[in-house]
């Protein structure tokens, strides 16, 4: 491409540089349609969690601090993979009202056992559904993490830099070893 004498480099009028940026971004632009680069298609930002679901949960797993956030997750993920299933979560939630204890409502859930299952193995394994269909929820905060959070990071969390495992472990994790 040639550019009128003068004009090449001298700081004045279109170079070759400017041109090649504008038509850069225009492209971009175009192959965006509009969006941004980062979006995703079936990203949707989470919704707050459904308060029975969340009671439920914490009824089923014995835990109390459960984050909404993640049943809010765990719920949709239910409602798409197995609507079968989501459609029982308003009577366990009743019987959670009725019964204390994780063990008492499993015994008490009677045909609903296997949604109630699998409502635990999703907080625990941060994860609905199996292979391709499968939607992950939760990583770092699946319960399955827990007992070892103290001295151990999840598999790709290596926050403790270089050859952090040659530290010295936790106190909590030396007295029991």
């Amino acid at each position: 491409m040639s550019f009128p004498e003068g004009l090449e480099g001298s700081g004045q009028g279109l170079t070759r540089r400017t041109f090649l940026l504008a038509v850069g971004s225009a492209s971009l632009l175009v192959a965006c349609n509009g969006k941004a680069p980062a979006t995703h298609a079936g990203a949707t930002p989470a919704k707050r969690a459904d308060g029975r679901f969340l009671q439920l949960s914490q009824a089923l797993t014995g835990k109390s601090d459960l984050d909404p956030a993640t049943a809010a997750r765990i719920e949709a993920a239910f409602a798409k993979l197995h609507p079968d299933m989501h459609a029982q979560f308003p009577a366990l939630a009743a019987k959670a009202q009725q019964v204390q204890g994780a063990e008492a409502l499993l015994a008490a859930v009677g045909d609903a056992r296997p949604t109630a299952l699998a409502i635990i193995t999703a907080w625990y394994t941060g994860s609905i559904g199996k292979g391709p269909q499968a939607i992950t929820v939760s990583y770092r905060d699946a319960l399955m993490q827990r007992p070892v959070d103290d001295g151990l990071f999840p598999p790709t969390y290596a926050q403790g830099g270089p050859a952090w495992w040659t530290a010295e472990p936790p106190a909590a994790v030396r007295a029991h070893g």
